[in-house]
C-alpha cells in the first residue's frame, strides 16, 4: 500500500465501482459518497466494508486526511464537483471529460496549477498499452490516418460527443496534437438529438483521421484500422494485428496483459507521489472540449 494519505471517491455507480475495485490494491480509501442509491450503497458496506460510506461529499472534502479526490459522476456535475475539491485544496481525478466547456476546462487548470494540486483527467484508452505501440508505429512508420469505428446500444442520457466522441479525440490529440480543421460529415438523432455521428479531422503533414459512433446499433463493435506508409495495423480492445501482406490477413502481433484502468490507476497514484505537478492529462483534456466545442 503507498504511503501517502488517503482517497476520497464521490460517485459508486458502474464506473465508480471499478475504480473502487482498482484503487483500492494499491492505496488506501477511506471515504466513499454517491447520490443515494441504495444498491450501491449496500455494494460498497459488502464489499469494501473498511471504507466509510458518507451521504454528503463535503465530509469528503473536509478531512484532513484525505488529499486527494476522485469522481465519476454524470458529466454535467464534473465541473462544479472538481472546483469544490480543488479549493479544498485536494489533488483530483476526475472521469473525462473535464467540464461541458472550454471556459470551465480552463478555469480549472488554473485552479489547480495556482494551487500545485494535480488535475489528472480519465481518458482511459490512452492508458491502453496499445496506445503506447501506435507512438512507436508512428514513429517508425508514419501513421497516414486512422479510422475509428464504434458501434454500440445505449448511453442515450449524456451528450454522444462530450461521453463517446471525446475518447476517440483523446487518442487523437495525444498521438498527433490540435487538428488543423474539423469537418463534421453527418449527424442525427433517433433516440435522443444525436445518436449517430460521423467526422473528419485534417491533422499536421497530411495526416487524417475519420470517427464514426453508433449508440444505436445492435452489437457492440470498438476498433481502430491505423494506415501507414508501409501497412496497415487494427486496434481491437487489448489486442494490435498487422495485415501479412502475403496471406492478406491479419496476424496478432501483441496482447496487452494489464487492462486500461489498471494502468490508468497506477499512474494516478505514480503522479500522486511526484514532487512535480504534471497537468499533461489535463491539457489534453482540455483541448478535448475545445475540439467539441467547434462541433457544437
Amino acid at each position: 500500500m503507498s504511503e501517502m494519505k488517503k482517497l476520497g471517491i464521490i460517485g459508486i455507480g458502474n464506473w465508480g465501482k471499478n475504480l473502487v475495485r482498482e484503487l483500492s490494491k494499491i492505496h488506501c480509501i477511506k471515504k466513499c459518497s454517491s447520490n443515494g442509491n441504495l444498491k450501491n450503497i449496500r455494494w460498497l458496506k459488502k464489499n469494501y466494508p473498511s471504507i466509510q460510506y458518507v451521504s454528503d461529499s463535503k465530509e469528503i472534502f473536509a478531512d484532513k486526511e484525505i488529499n486527494a479526490v476522485i469522481i465519476a459522476t454524470p458529466i454535467n456535475t464534473h465541473y462544479k464537483i472538481v472546483k469544490k475539491a480543488l479549493l479544498s485544496k485536494k489533488h483530483v481525478f476526475v472521469e473525462k471529460p473535464i467540464s461541458t466547456n472550454l471556459s470551465e476546462a480552463e478555469e480549472l487548470i488554473e485552479i489547480a496549477k495556482k494551487n500545485n494540486l494535480l488535475l489528472f483527467v480519465g481518458h482511459i484508452f490512452i492508458f491502453n498499452e496499445i496506445f503506447k505501440k501506435l507512438i512507436q508505429i508512428s514513429n517508425r512508420e508514419n501513421i497516414t490516418h486512422l479510422n475509428f469505428l464504434w458501434n454500440k446500444f445505449g448511453t442515450f442520457d449524456e451528450d454522444i460527443f462530450l461521453n463517446l466522441v471525446s475518447h476517440d479525440l483523446s487518442i487523437i490529440l495525444a498521438l498527433f496534437g490540435k487538428p488543423k480543421k474539423i469537418k463534421l460529415i453527418n449527424k442525427f438523432g433517433v433516440i435522443s438529438k444525436c445518436d449517430v455521428v460521423t467526422l473528419i479531422l485534417e491533422l499536421p503533414n497530411k495526416k487524417t483521421c475519420q470517427i464514426h459512433v453508433n449508440r444505436c446499433s445492435n452489437h457492440k463493435q470498438k476498433y481502430v484500422t491505423i494506415f501507414t506508409q508501409k501497412n496497415i495495423y487494427v486496434w481491437d480492445d487489448l489486442s494490435l494485428f498487422k495485415n501479412n501482406k502475403k496471406t492478406n490477413s491479419f496476424k496478432l502481433v501483441f496482447q496487452s496483459k494489464y487492462t486500461p484502468l489498471e494502468i490508468e490507476c497506477k499512474e494516478f497514484v505514480k503522479k500522486l507521489n511526484e514532487t512535480n505537478i504534471s497537468f499533461e492529462f489535463a491539457n489534453i483534456a482540455k483541448d478535448v472540449i475545445q475540439v467539441i466545442q467547434k462541433l457544437k
